[in-house]
């Protein structure tokens, strides 16, 4: 496996990531039949997992190591979906992923801060 460069330092991606949650939350927020109505959203919707995908494959090792019950890789795969193949995103999957998956993410990348913080 070859060794990823970081730029930045783990706790600015995370933050990267717990804002692109933030989003993910102000788009649910809006509700399922305003996500199927409004083409904008189902775009926003794309951009925040995009958002997401890219940071987390900007975390070093170490912070995906302290967070082993998150599935890293199949975030770091979802871009290549919205970016590349967005043809053929699942709208319905999708936004069960905002609504599901990103709070999972965030409670796990936020016990992660909050444990480096008391250190």
């Amino acid at each position: 496996m070859t060794k990823r460069k970081h730029s930045r330092p783990a706790g600015e991606i995370v933050a990267d990531i717990q804002d692109a949650g933030a989003a993910a939350a102000d788009l649910v927020a809006k509700g399922k039949e305003a996500w199927d109505a409004d083409r904008l959203l189902r775009f926003a919707g794309e951009a925040v997992i995009g958002r997401i995908a890219e940071a987390a494959g900007r975390l070093p090792k170490e912070v995906t190591d302290a967070i082993a019950d998150v599935p890293w890789e199949d975030i770091r795969d979802i871009r290549i979906l919205v970016v590349h193949i967005y043809h053929r995103i699942d709208y319905d999957q999708l936004w069960k992923t905002l609504e599901d998956d990103v709070p999972f993410l965030m409670e796990r990348v936020e016990g992660w801060r909050s444990s480096r913080a008391e250190e």
